[in-house]
């Protein structure tokens, strides 16, 4: 496989190398898919974690099982005095 960088990206990865944080352009390339793969992946967690939580909320709604933000603070209020 071919690729082809942008003579910023290729000055970047050389600066890496000479700095000895990557062996060489395959090394660097593959640590920056990787990365990319990574965050895809986290990304996807979190959607997914996001997703429950607003099913969470969304069945408690449908159940009664809400309050009233104002009620609520004023209680936090009085508890602790503020």
């Amino acid at each position: 496989m071919e690729i082809s960088l942008s003579s910023e990206n290729e000055k970047f990865i050389q600066s890496q190398i000479a700095n000895g944080i990557y062996k060489t352009i395959n090394d660097a390339v593959n640590a920056a898919i990787n990365m990319a793969i990574n965050k895809i992946t986290l990304s996807e967690e979190r959607i997914n974690e996001f997703n429950k939580e607003v099913e969470i909320g969304l069945n408690a709604y449908e159940n009664g099982e809400i309050f009233d933000g104002n009620t609520v603070m004023a209680q936090i209020r009085k508890k602790y005095d503020l």
